[in-house]
């Protein structure tokens, strides 16, 4: 990248064009969709499109317009540069960087090349993306709220129980209307993280335990309820020397000081009288389990609170989607298959982890896969209609030849396809050498 304070810096001109997907033509600088990113056939966006098969490859994605980049490829000829329907024309002079989802961030020419502005949304985005940006928006403010609370009460101060009670009730209302889309934009944040926060894990917990309870049928007032009990299970840590706790985690284990967590934070709830007696429960339980292991011990299933024992396995499932300490981070249809053996035993309830199991598909986003071909891929969208044929990205063939471009394969669509490829083995991590963090 060029040294931007530089006085003897040159920058060319950079004329863009907002077209449709049907008038691509081999040649053009593709810089980015005007669409869900899930739907790009390649690995990488920004790139010369050098063959007529890679355009094919774009008309059949499902995309209906791209921007592309003149200034580094040919562009439309001028009589049809008129309009949006005909491809709208942006000229800048700018330097031009990536953000880390793919956004694009202009560096102005004019002037002291300081200010970075980020590019205006454009009209011709789908929907879909819009309700992704929403949903991310939702859980960075809601991360926010629950940081506040925590560190309010770290000063005695009291937690805000309408505050938390009406995230809840908007993490519900998100969850009703766009279940799939919020479980893959958690899954993704999951891969991207490492040992996650202890403020975003307490509210990915409550928006799984939600997303479950709506596949188990609760009401909304149930819902509410392991909502705001999800965002306090963990609350008591607040309270604990923050060097105990960090050690705790580095070795993997709950001492028996950290497991003090829960009481503790069953005492600060029952000091606030507002908080229903079933959510301080819920806090009191999410570590019993049903076999009567866990802490502090319990009489098993028939003492435990329906409620409670979902939130423990989504507490369970959340850390072990991210690791921390010296446990290692397992996809999450590893993590799910972790559970399930552990309800065989009697743990957790079976039950529990088959609306799981529907919440988040079959193969989750993430998963690394063997297909009938023998080739490899990461799953990158669930099909609601067939589970057990998500969308997923090629990137090793058959021949076990790592594919520099690795392309987008819907295994439920047929219309390419001249057996029926599906998945045959989700693979562990030492099958693969690659990172799936690297795709979304």
């Amino acid at each position: 990248m060029p040294n931007l304070s530089s006085p003897s810096s040159t920058v060319s001109p950079s004329v863009r064009q907002r077209i449709s997907t049907a008038q691509l033509q081999p040649g053009m600088f593709l810089v980015r969709i005007l669409d869900s990113w899930w739907k790009s056939p390649f690995f990488r966006h920004r790139r010369l499109l050098k063959t007529m098969t890679e355009v094919e490859q774009l008309k059949r994605s499902g995309i209906r317009e791209v921007e592309i980049d003149t200034s580094k490829g040919i562009g439309l000829s001028d009589e049809s540069e008129v309009g949006v329907d005909g491809g709208s024309v942006i000229e800048r002079d700018e330097l031009e960087e990536t953000g880390e989802h793919g956004q694009s961030i202009i560096k102005e020419t004019e002037g002291s090349f300081s200010a970075i502005d980020q590019e205006p949304e454009l009209e011709g985005v789908s929907e879909e993306t819009k309700t992704q940006q929403e949903i991310v928006e939702l859980r960075d403010n809601a991360m926010v709220a629950v940081k506040e609370a925590f560190e309010g009460g770290k000063t005695g101060q009291p937690l805000p129980q309408p505050t938390l009670h009406a995230l809840a009730q908007k993490l519900i209302k998100k969850a009703v209307a766009h279940p799939g889309l919020l479980s893959q934009i958690l899954l993704i944040d999951s891969l991207k993280q490492f040992d996650k926060p202890l403020y975003a894990h307490v509210l990915d917990t409550a928006v799984y335990s939600i997303l479950v309870g709506l596949q188990l049928g609760w009401d909304e007032g149930k819902l509410e309820q392991i909502g705001v009990a999800g965002l306090l299970h963990d609350v008591g840590y607040i309270r604990l020397p923050q060097n105990v706790v960090k050690a705790g985690r580095e070795q993997g284990r709950h001492s028996s000081l950290l497991k003090q967590h829960v009481t503790i934070g069953i005492a600060l709830l029952q000091r606030q009288a507002q908080f229903s007696p079933n959510i301080v429960r819920m806090v009191g339980e999410h570590h019993s389990y049903q076999d009567g292991s866990g802490y502090p011990p319990s009489h098993g299933a028939h003492s435990l609170m329906e409620s409670s024992q979902l939130l423990g396995v989504m507490d369970y499932f959340d850390e072990l989607l991210t690791g921390g300490g010296t446990l290692r981070a397992l996809p999450a249809a590893l993590a799910i298959r972790k559970l399930y053996k552990e309800a065989q035993t009697g743990k957790f309830p079976i039950l529990h982890i088959e609306a799981l199991i529907r919440t988040l598909g079959v193969f989750p986003i993430g998963t690394v896969v063997q297909l009938s071909t023998h080739e490899q891929a990461v799953v990158i969208k669930p099909n609601s209609d067939v589970s057990v044929k998500p969308v997923v990205k090629i990137f090793r063939s058959k021949d076990g030849e790592n594919i520099e471009e690795p392309w987008l394969c819907n295994l439920a669509n047929k219309e390419n396809q001249t057996d029926d490829v599906h998945i045959v083995k989700v693979l562990e991590s030492t099958e693969y050498s690659i990172d799936p963090r690297e795709f979304f």
